[in-house]
């Protein structure tokens, strides 16, 4: 038990030593204390004595210098006299009040009868003749001059006693410095002695443990602890070696740990139970921009822009833990230092420690951006085939009406042609040489309609307005429905394949009004919008049940399944707003550039 607490006891000892030496040091200095108070008050005293006595004369002085002035002008204000009395008479009082038995207290009863001779002689004054009056003037001069003289007296004797007073008061602090520099020298000497070893003792263990650890830190995990002592650091010594060989044959190494941690190819970050940063792998700080210091000791919350909401923040550390958790589990994408997204697959856990308690988080992310990538490409090359693919059909649909209206049409405009040279002499050869004529007309008209709905003819030649207003005028002379068609900032050419694509919107939407909405009305509307073509088909038909349009029904006829791929195709994007019996609306949005600009590329 003695080996236990003797660093207690030196530091007992010491601090024994140390407040012995404080307590006398303030003792000296409360006695010196009151020497300095006496004196000061006695100079105070002093002070004020000599203030009241050179008040006193300046009140005389004034006197005099009255008096003269009436000797010499023979101007007598008896106001102003009389005031000038009582004022000396009034710093008389004064002096009585405040000097102490110290002086000679006679002289102010000679002062007394002073000034009651010079009271009585300056009421005499203004009431006597005129040489009669220099005669009392100069018994006041008289007065007055005897006083101040006498005044003097008084003021150098408080001088003196001042005087003596501060000379104590020198004494006295030459002896209080004395004192506590005497005493300052000794605490000094025993601090620097006593604790200079003091010290020594409990450095050198200290130093020798953190040598042996910064060994260890540097990998040599075979050292040990040596101290050269008799208390608490022996058996800090021994339980630090002790530590050391059982940390030696159940743990893995640090170094080992680091590598495996710094070659992952996905983000970690740990944080601790308050879910600020502690610790994060070199894939983290390369995806995200960051260095490790400006990381480490942040909130989790940076890599998610602070996007947490506060009432997650909650009281106890493991339901905050398992809110950030639920919150960040959610997430796919983290915040760079930049600011920029990069979306990633995020999975994180609760971290326990020994005690099976929530100590932290541990976030594990995968990059997703490559990913990304692959997808855009994906989709981009799905574009360019969908694309292709309204080509090639664009390209058949030329195939097919040029064989009808070259071929077809022209095989039956021959056998039109040889019809009409038969001999109709005959009434009833007549009749069904007429009936074959009319058939024949029609599918001539059929062969040429089917034509110009294959390949839009007047889009090449005259532009994508003249075609749609072509193809509205059509259906106004067929079909019960009321088309409108109206165009706004349309009179420059756009890219030939945006062009077909439009007018085969139109055409699928202009069908699918006929064939589905049962409309009275319906309009169609195009124009530019920054950098924009918009094209607006409204009709107030009887509508559908978005619903199933959204969920991908089958009841959704193929037409708006076409329109949505060509839409895509180019970039656009599409809106339907439809309620039952209150009509349809399509607005769509397809980027576009003027024609002269894909000229150029």
């Amino acid at each position: 038990m003695g080996m236990k607490y003797s660093i207690r006891k030196k530091l007992t000892i010491s601090g024994l030593i140390m407040l012995s030496l404080i307590i006398l040091m303030v003792a000296g200095s409360q006695i010196i204390v009151g020497f300095f108070k006496n004196t000061t008050e006695e100079l105070i005293i002093e002070y004020h004595e000599l203030h009241a006595v050179q008040e006193f004369k300046m009140s005389l002085s004034n006197l005099l210098i009255f008096a003269n002035s009436l000797n010499d002008n023979g101007d007598y204000a008896e106001i102003e006299f009389k005031a000038l009395v009582t004022e000396s008479k009034v710093k008389l009082d004064t002096c009585k009040q405040v000097l102490t038995i110290s002086h000679k207290l006679s002289l102010l009863n000679e002062f007394e009868t002073m000034m009651t001779n010079v009271e009585n002689a300056v009421n005499n004054l203004f009431q006597a003749g005129e040489e009669e009056k220099k005669s009392i003037n100069g018994l006041i001069l008289s007065e007055i001059k005897n006083g101040i003289s006498k005044v003097d007296l008084l003021v150098d004797e408080t001088k003196v006693e001042i005087e003596k007073y501060e000379k104590r008061n020198q004494t006295v602090i030459l002896h209080g410095t004395f004192t506590v520099v005497f005493f300052g020298i000794i605490l000094i000497l025993i601090l620097s002695i006593g604790g200079i070893r003091f010290i020594r003792n409990l450095t050198d263990p200290i130093r020798e443990l953190v040598t042996v650890t910064q060994r260890i830190g540097k990998g040599d995990r075979k050292v040990k602890v040596s101290v050269n002592s008799n208390d608490e650091f022996l058996t800090l010594a021994d339980s630090f070696n002790n530590m050391l060989d059982a940390l030696d044959e159940t743990t893995v190494s640090k170094n080992y740990l680091n590598n495996i941690l710094e070659n992952m190819f996905d983000p970690l970050v740990v944080t601790d139970k308050n879910s600020i940063i502690r610790s994060v792998n070199s894939a983290s700080l390369k995806l995200l921009g960051y260095k490790e210091p400006d990381l480490v000791d942040q909130n989790i919350k940076i890599l998610f822009n602070n996007d947490i909401p506060k009432d997650y923040d909650s009281s106890t550390t493991e339901s905050k833990l398992n809110n950030y958790q639920q919150f960040i589990n959610k997430q796919n994408y983290f915040i760079s230092k930049s600011g920029k997204q990069i979306s990633a697959l995020i999975s994180c856990t609760i971290l326990k420690n020994q005690k099976d308690e929530a100590d932290g988080l541990i976030l594990v992310g995968h990059d997703l951006a490559e990913m990304k990538a692959y997808e855009e490409e994906l989709e981009h090359i799905h574009k360019e085939h969908l694309i292709a693919i309204n080509e090639a059909q664009e390209e058949e649909r030329m195939r097919i009406a040029t064989d009808l209206h070259d071929g077809l049409g022209q095989t039956l405009s021959a056998i039109s042609f040889s019809i009409q040279n038969l001999n109709t002499n005959d009434k009833e050869n007549s009749s069904s040489v007429v009936k074959i004529q009319e058939q024949i007309d029609s599918a001539i008209k059929e062969a040429k309609n089917l034509a110009h709905n294959l390949i839009p003819i007047m889009i090449k030649d005259f532009g994508l307005v003249a075609a749609i207003e072509n193809l509205i005028n059509k259906a106004n002379d067929v079909y019960k429905t009321k088309f409108r068609f109206n165009s706004y900032d349309f009179n420059d050419r756009i890219d030939p394949k945006l062009e077909k694509a439009i007018y085969r919107i139109c055409q699928e939407s202009l069908t699918n009004i006929i064939k589905h909405a049962k409309a009275k009305n319906a309009s169609f509307q195009l124009f530019r919008a920054q950098g924009f073509i918009v094209l607006v088909i409204e009709d107030d038909g009887v509508g559908f049940d978005l619903k199933a349009y959204d969920s991908g029904s089958k009841k959704i006829g193929i037409g708006l399944i076409s329109i949505r791929e060509r839409i895509a195709s180019f970039n656009g994007t599409f809106s339907i707003d439809s309620q039952a019996e209150k009509g349809t609306e399509l607005i769509i949005e397809i980027p576009c550039r003027k024609k002269a600009v894909y000229e150029k590329n």
